[in-house]
């Protein structure tokens, strides 16, 4: 039997092992600067971030990073279910810091807005080569695929339990 998220069941179970739903950081859109840019993510708890351009769970020093202001949309709960459906739906996408980065994917997951504005600041005429920042079709994927697989993040975490 073919499971299209057997590759990403891991890391489901681990987000749901390691979250804290207490934290302050627990769903939101984070930022935190490295070498010569912003990088983004979501929380998970007080030092625990899920990167959205590494696909993986990493530890940092709580002052080292910043929840983003003003920008969420969806409750905390909700953000983690949708990074849950983010991964399972853009698996096979190919990472690229100018069309599809970490901050296109955490932005779409907490703002449902699939924006680099790192790449939007960038000089002309890079930004315009590139949708001005934004990935053209990221969003309605996203929500298509939310809506047809409306239950497959709650069945796959009780069908593969930690």
């Amino acid at each position: 039997m073919n499971n299209p998220i057997a590759a990403s069941c891991g890391v489901l179970i681990e987000i749901h092992q390691v979250m804290n739903t207490n934290s302050r950081f627990y769903g939101h859109l984070v930022n935190w600067y490295e070498g010569v840019s912003w990088h983004y993510g979501i929380g998970l708890d007080e030092n625990l971030i899920f990167d959205t351009g590494g696909l993986s769970i990493f530890t940092r020093n709580p002052s080292e990073f910043f929840i983003v202001p003003d920008v969420q949309k969806f409750s905390p709960y909700q953000t983690i279910e949708r990074l849950c459906y983010a991964l399972i739906c853009f698996k096979d996408w190919d990472y690229g810091l100018l069309g599809w980065n970490c901050e296109h994917v955490a932005r779409l997951v907490a703002s449902d807005s699939a924006v680099s504005y790192e790449i939007k600041k960038l000089p002309f005429p890079i930004p315009q080569m590139n949708h001005g920042g934004w990935h053209p079709n990221a969003r309605n994927i996203l929500d298509s695929f939310i809506d047809q697989n409306r239950y497959l993040i709650n069945d796959t975490l009780t069908t593969f339990p930690s």
